[in-house]
């Protein structure tokens, strides 16, 4: 990156994506501490996963927030968690828009994170946006669909049910359930 990129404050969507790189290889054990956040950061510096810039945008005391919730003491218990997990598989295209009944189109995606509990699977996605508290299930709609997608290929994919829906608001460190 050249120095006059080096220099300015990162964008709003390159914190956010800091805040995802850091979730994506983070080890989740650890984020139940300042300290331990703080040593995971320099981890992550040192092993090239996040430049010194990143990690300075990530704030640990969001990342605590949700390993400090109910939901963070989920995913630390979860048997079977797997993170950016990334899918492709056709599916009927009538979903999708009108006229399309017959069809089948490609769906891509990567979950953040899900995991396997006595219910089913719980997918969780992280959102970095800006959101004000109240304001988490107004914008969780606007998310609605691409949580329904991701359910609808993993339970194909597993042959499990999803039980759980969430987004976790780093914003606001609150969790919904769609």
């Amino acid at each position: 990156t050249p120095q006059f990129l080096q220099d300015r404050p990162l964008t709003g969507r390159e914190k956010g994506n800091a805040t995802h790189l850091f979730m994506q290889f983070v080890h989740y054990e650890a984020c139940t501490t300042r300290d331990g956040i703080q040593q995971e950061l320099a981890r992550l510096q040192t092993e090239k996963f996040l430049t010194a810039r990143q990690a300075e945008a990530v704030d640990a005391e969001k990342i605590l927030a949700l390993f400090s919730s109910e939901l963070g003491k989920r995913i630390l218990n979860a048997k079977n968690l797997r993170r950016e997990f990334k899918f492709s598989i056709l599916t009927p295209a009538a979903g999708y828009g009108h006229g399309l009944e017959g069809e089948e189109v490609l769906l891509q995606g990567v979950v953040d994170c899900w995991f396997d509990g006595p219910e089913g699977i719980t997918v969780l996605d992280f959102k970095s946006d800006r959101v004000r508290p109240g304001g988490e299930a107004a914008r969780g709609e606007e998310y609605r669909p691409q949580l329904e997608a991701y359910s609808r290929a993993l339970e194909r994919i597993t042959g499990r049910r999803v039980a759980h829906r969430i987004l976790w608001f780093f914003a606001t460190g609150t969790g919904l359930e769609l």
